[in-house]
C-alpha cells in the first residue's frame, strides 16, 4: 500500500492512502445538505477519509465513524488526528464492520451515508467497495436504510443507480425527501437527499 498522503478538502486536512476513497464532487454535494445540531448523535457511515463526520464534529455533533474498509478506517483515525479531534468530548469511535452490523440497537439524529453507488460489483481491492453498489447501484444503500435507526439522514445516489428502487425503499421504510439536490457531472446526475423520517402520530411523545 502506499504511504499515506494529507490533502485538503474545504478547510480541512485529510488523510488518503491507495485504498481510501478520495472526496470528490458527490462529497461536496452532501456537505452542502448537512445539518447537524449541538449534541446530535451523528453516524458517518462509510466514513472514508472522515470528511463528512468531522464536518459534523465541528458542527458540534457526538459522531461515531464506520467503515468496511480496514485501509479507509485508519485514514480516518489520522484525520481526526491532524485536525486535533482524536480526544475530543464528542468523538464517539472510529468502527471498522460492514453496515450497522455492530450497531444493531442504536438510534441517532443523523446519519450521513455516501454509498457505492454504481452499478457494478467489484470487491478485488478494498477501495472497490466505495463505489460497487450492486448489479443495479442500488443494493448498499437499500440495506442501509432498512436497518438504520435515525431521525434525518443524508445520502445520495447516481442517475446510473436504480432511482424507482431507490425511491420505493425510502417510501416503504418511512422516510420523506425534504431536500434534494442534483448535479450534473458528465455523463451522469448525482442526486444529493435530506430524508426525514416519518413517525405515526401515536409514536411521538406528547402526542
Amino acid at each position: 500500500m502506499a504511504s499515506v498522503r494529507i490533502i485538503e478538502f474545504r478547510g480541512i486536512r485529510l488523510c488518503l492512502n491507495d485504498q481510501t476513497y478520495e472526496p470528490s464532487d458527490d462529497t461536496d454535494i452532501l456537505l452542502s445538505l448537512l445539518r447537524v445540531g449541538k449534541g446530535d448523535k451523528v453516524l458517518d457511515m462509510g466514513s472514508g477519509s472522515g470528511i463528512l463526520g468531522i464536518w459534523s464534529l465541528m458542527m458540534g455533533g457526538k459522531v461515531v465513524f464506520v467503515d468496511i474498509n480496514p485501509y479507509a478506517t485508519l485514514s480516518t483515525l489520522c484525520s481526526l488526528k491532524v485536525n486535533n479531534l482524536y480526544n475530543t468530548p464528542n468523538y464517539y469511535g472510529v468502527l471498522n464492520c460492514d453496515l450497522l452490523s455492530c450497531l444493531r440497537k442504536y438510534d441517532f439524529d443523523v446519519a450521513i451515508f455516501n454509498p457505492p453507488y454504481l452499478p457494478v460489483e467489484e470487491y478485488n481491492e478494498w477501495i472497490e467497495y466505495s463505489w460497487s453498489g450492486g448489479n443495479d447501484g442500488s443494493k448498499v444503500l437499500i440495506d442501509f436504510l432498512k436497518t438504520v435507526k435515525a431521525n434525518r439522514i443524508y445520502t445520495l445516489y447516481s442517475s446510473l443507480s436504480d432511482e424507482e428502487k431507490i425511491v420505493y425503499a425510502i417510501n416503504k421504510w418511512r422516510f420523506k425527501i425534504s431536500q434534494k439536490y442534483e448535479k450534473v457531472i458528465g455523463y451522469e446526475r448525482l442526486i444529493g437527499l435530506e430524508l426525514v423520517k416519518e413517525y405515526d402520530k401515536g409514536s411521538i411523545s406528547g402526542a
